[in-house]
């Protein structure tokens, strides 16, 4: 007897809350397939639930976490309130709270301001400013300008300028997907990587002080 196929997307539930944790190496369209299923067989059972989406083991990109949770809700109300990254990363979307705290790093947990998230690319002009932690939804792209007083996140391609750390932390971050930047800023330091063709990250870039220099390290 043949096992059965795995899913595309796993969902797990216990006391806190339900997750939902995409396969490797299942495609986004079957992701949304297999969850339009679910959704229509069990729509009372998950109308108005709250989720954590789990991409440490299978990163998506930021249109596609807009896609997927906007198909949650409009199915059944259901929101997805928290979104991980890796095991050392993850954020809650502002306005709504965990069922439970997470172990992993979340921005502003040593702050009362909540994290700027913008959920969309930052086109050439646009200047964003957070008092704490800035999540990027999308690319920052040459001519855009991030800049947080803590950590500045961007789910995404970074290649405009941003500025973590802005009030003189210098513990500050600044994590993305790939670096390609005008220019980085952390604290009071300033640097800007080379430039030139490398491979595609499937894992966050960081950008950190260490020994008086900022230096970018992959994840």
């Amino acid at each position: 007897m043949s096992s059965p196929a795995t899913p595309p997307i796993l969902i797990k539930a216990d006391r806190a809350g339900f997750t939902l944790i995409p396969a490797p190496d299942a495609s986004f369209d079957a992701v949304m397939a297999f969850m339009d299923d679910r959704l229509a067989q069990s729509r009372d059972f998950f109308q108005n639930a709250e989720m954590v989406l789990d991409l440490r083991n299978a990163p998506m990109r930021s249109d596609e976490i807009c896609a997927l949770s906007g198909r949650l809700y409009q199915k059944s109300m259901v929101r997805v309130v928290e979104i991980r990254l890796s095991d050392d990363l993850s954020f809650s979307l502002p306005g709504e709270t965990k069922k439970s705290p997470s172990p992993a790093r979340t921005f502003s947990e040593s702050e009362d301001i909540a994290p700027v998230i913008v959920r969309n690319t930052c086109r050439s002009g646009v200047r964003v400013v957070s008092p704490s932690d800035c999540v990027v939804l999308g690319d920052v792209n040459p001519g855009a300008e991030v800049i947080a007083q803590a950590d500045v996140i961007i789910y995404g391609v970074l290649r405009g300028v941003a500025h973590a750390g802005a009030g003189g932390d210098r513990s500050a971050r600044i994590w993305a997907l790939s670096f390609e930047p005008n220019q980085l800023r952390i604290a009071d330091l300033v640097a800007v990587p080379p430039r030139g063709a490398k491979p595609a990250q499937r894992r966050f870039e960081i950008a950190e002080i260490r020994n008086g220099v900022i230096q970018v390290v992959s994840l």
